[in-house]
């Protein structure tokens, strides 16, 4: 796209992605910027294109972009001589992102453990929920690794198949 504002099309996509995130818990200016950074050309874009593609201002995008960064959803960088960052997505974020979540079943799993403990001498109705989250939990944290795998190797055929990627961001 040889304009710098992104097309109603491509802003009812940004949008879509949008509302998805701040349904998973993202500030929806946040996910505004995840879903343009998916789609832009180029893939690396100053804080003033994203802001100006999007018809946002400047300092919404910056807060935006502020709470992507820490969270390596997006990367922000400088190329020599620049003086201003860049931002793109990074191409493991997602993975890296479910990762880190699912370390947290087998804490969260320890923490409803206790729970069950505290409840042991009540009647089993009392810690019914809590007992259904914790074997919720304890599967989730045997089950997770099996998918990682199975996602590796998954990726692994992909690739041998399409070495490329065809576009699809998987290099």
């Amino acid at each position: 796209m040889t304009d710098t504002t992104a097309g109603p099309l491509e802003l009812e996509f940004v949008e879509a992605v949008a509302m998805q995130l701040e349904q998973q818990g993202l500030v929806r200016m946040s996910g505004r910027a995840i879903g343009w950074l998916l789609i832009c050309e180029p893939a690396e874009q100053t804080l003033g294109q994203i802001a100006e593609a999007l018809s946002v201002s400047v300092g919404a995008m910056s807060a935006a972009l502020r709470h992507l960064v820490p969270g390596r959803l997006v990367e922000r960088f400088r190329r020599p001589g620049e003086r201003g960052d860049r931002y793109r997505i990074d191409p493991h974020a997602w993975i890296e992102h479910a990762m880190t979540q699912a370390s947290r079943y087998g804490e969260f799993r320890h923490v409803t453990a206790r729970g069950l403990e505290l409840l042991s001498e009540e009647p089993p109705a009392r810690s019914r929920r809590l007992q259904e989250m914790y074997d919720f939990y304890e599967w989730l944290e045997r089950e997770m690794p099996l998918v990682w795998s199975r996602w590796e190797q998954a990726k692994k055929e992909r690739m041998q198949h399409d070495p490329c990627g065809a576009g699809r961001g998987t290099q």
